[in-house]
């Protein structure tokens, strides 16, 4: 074991200490919420999860230029995206840049189906989560939102090497994608060296494909692009696979306290970011089905677990472990400058045995 491992050991060990992990825990005092009732320091969204209250407002945060998956903050959270109260129509819901109307779905406001190509190649890198090993022999594969993602796919290819564009050297191409579709990714390999992540949220908007003419359509993650959303130039970097080699997760298995995964449990994490696509500081996160550890991860070059947050770090990551199988709903809330809760979408994803799923957030996606 080298000496980086073993300093992430003790340093995630450390920063849990005798605090061990948690879930959200509930004393009962709050409202109802489902068929149970939130704590007093929660609140329930949409009458299905119970969250935490955020304890200050959101901040919008950058990586440090000099300094890898280091953060600092740059200013108030953009969450003008997003509704304070669930909507009921359209009009309930703001305009973005552009002066497109998002919409109402299931009482968030969500961005509907911009105008562009129908289909386009999907190219990007697989970046890999916390102590990086290469991810170009590895495959990915891609499903509908409808699909089951342990099933067979007409997307699965193995990643290539791209040393030039890709920290972590993997890259991967799939052609005739659908755009402004719910899909799946999914990242694994055949030795074992990985965790199967699967990535859900991913949405090809088609005002994000970039036209190499002819027709020839291309939403490559490794370019920068003009978002009509907020008229800025944006990274298409959350939009990359993702990897979390086998040590990287036993690792933070380890520092939450659980010394043995049961075989049918897995794990929900991801990156909360506002309407700018920047990371968010002080967003929290609800469960339906509380893990058996809800925690925020460190600011450090290898995040890690850190259960004295209670909300989101500079780097907006969170990671909810030990959860069984099957389906889950997910809630975040931020609260903005003004001292208001607001909402950041309700999402419906899959769990699966020894399995990570990965679920970021920025613009809620209101198709279909």
């Amino acid at each position: 074991m080298n000496v980086r491992v073993i300093g992430f050991i003790l340093a995630s060990v450390l920063i849990l200490g005798c605090n061990g992990g948690n879930g959200n825990g509930s004393d009962g005092g709050g409202e109802p919420c489902a068929d149970s009732y939130c704590s007093s320091k929660e609140t329930c969204v949409n009458d299905s999860v119970c969250v935490a209250v955020p304890q200050k407002p959101a901040n919008a945060c950058a990586e440090k230029a000099d300094e890898e998956n280091i953060f600092e903050v740059i200013g108030g959270a953009d969450l003008a995206c997003h509704n304070g109260d669930l909507c009921t129509q359209d009009a309930d819901c703001p305009q973005d840049d552009s002066g497109a109307q998002l919409v109402c779905r299931g009482g968030f406001c969500g961005t509907a189906a911009p105008q562009g190509p129908q289909t386009v190649t999907f190219r990007g890198c697989v970046d890999a989560f916390g102590i990086s090993d290469t991810t170009d022999q590895m495959r990915v594969a891609l499903y509908r939102y409808n699909q089951n993602p342990q099933g067979s796919s007409t997307w699965d290819v193995p990643t290539f090497n791209d040393e030039a564009h890709c920290n972590e050297w993997g890259a991967f191409e799939f052609t005739d994608v659908p755009t402004n579709t719910p899909l799946i990714l999914k990242s694994y390999d055949d030795l074992g060296d990985f965790v199967v992540t699967y990535k859900y949220n991913l949405v090809l908007w088609a005002d994000l494909a970039q036209d190499q003419g002819g027709g020839d359509f291309v939403f490559d993650t490794r370019d920068t692009v003009t978002d009509p959303r907020t008229g800025q130039d944006v990274p298409l970097n959350p939009w990359r696979g993702y990897a979390i080699s086998q040590t990287t997760y036993d690792i933070i298995l380890l520092a939450a306290q659980i010394s043995e995964l049961p075989e049918t449990h897995g794990a929900i994490a991801g990156t909360v970011r506002d309407c700018g696509y920047h990371e968010m500081e002080n967003a929290t996160c609800g469960f339906v089905d509380e893990p058996r550890v809800l925690t925020y991860m460190s600011n450090a070059e290898s995040p890690r677990p850190d259960t004295s947050l209670s909300g989101s770090n500079v780097n907006g990551m969170y990671a909810a472990m030990d959860i069984p199988e099957g389906s889950h709903r997910v809630s975040c809330l931020a609260k903005d400058s003004s001292g208001n809760n607001v909402l950041l979408g309700e999402y419906d994803v899959k769990v699966f045995p020894h399995g990570v799923t990965i679920l970021s957030m920025d613009w809620y996606p209101g198709v279909e």
